[in-house]
């Protein structure tokens, strides 16, 4: 099984994180997606990406600058960002966003798009962060990302907004949020996805589940999105981790 998105080096998870290893390779955890999301800790996820690996070998490592913090980069991020290109696995967390806590969108769609034409000529994935732009992130995965594919990382858009992006090869990424009693409406929508069109993800420590607060999960948790995946499906908790682990692995073969 595969945590798609999880940030091993934030607070609190970066206080123990060969524990937070160990404890997801004992649950039958066998990858996780290490994401850096400003310049500063860029290099560091990049130093961990092989103590990451030993302990889990289907781990990735990805590193890209936030909507949130594009505002606070260095006027060099870009170079920055191109020379660590070969040492990471995809390119994120990258993105558009509406929400209260975002920058002006005038910073944030340069931003963008630089970043899916690093992903395009370097031919690696991104992990997109969608709040409330989908149409915006579409128009630039048209103009300025034409062949990247990637992970639209804690999808909650409409059944058309999931149709075109997996009609762009994306995978949409499911967390916590799915586990909650009044999730209803993501429910709804996430039956009518593919599975194979799916990938589990926990965005630890930062989003939580029906029984884990915001702030204290772990990629553990990915387990509980699993076993709601399958009750969700009807299928057993095996073929949720076959075919999200095949098509996670598979960015790689097609980025």
């Amino acid at each position: 099984m595969i945590d798609s998105h999880c940030h091993l080096f934030d607070a609190p998870l970066r206080e123990d994180p060969d524990g937070v290893l160990n404890e997801a390779a004992q649950a039958g955890i066998t990858g996780i997606m290490v994401v850096a999301t400003w310049a500063s800790a860029w290099d560091e996820i990049v130093a961990n990406r092989g103590r990451v690996r030993e302990a889990l070998p289907d781990s990735r490592v990805a590193a890209g600058l936030h909507p949130w913090f594009v505002h606070e980069a260095p006027g060099d991020w870009a170079t920055r960002l191109e020379a660590l290109l070969p040492r990471i696995d995809a390119i994120g967390e990258i993105g558009l966003d509406r929400g209260e806590r975002a920058p002006a969108m005038e910073l944030q769609e340069p931003v963008f798009a630089r970043q899916l034409q690093l992903a395009a000529e370097a031919g690696l994935p991104v992990l997109v962060h969608v709040v409330k732009a989908h149409d915006l992130v579409l128009h630039h995965l048209k103009e300025n990302g034409r062949n990247v594919r990637g992970i639209i990382h804690a999808f909650s858009g409409s059944p058309e907004d999931a149709r075109a992006y997996i009609e762009r090869g994306f995978l949409l990424g499911i967390g916590g949020g799915i586990t909650r009693e009044n999730a209803h409406r993501l429910r709804r929508v996430v039956s009518k996805i593919p599975l194979e069109s799916l990938v589990l993800e926990t965005d630890s420590p930062y989003l939580g589940t029906e029984t884990v607060p915001a702030g204290a999960s772990r990629p553990v948790h990915v387990l509980q999105v699993a076993g709601k995946l399958a009750e969700l499906f009807g299928v057993p908790l095996e073929t949720v981790r076959s075919v999200t682990s095949a098509g996670f692995s598979n960015l790689w073969e097609r980025a």
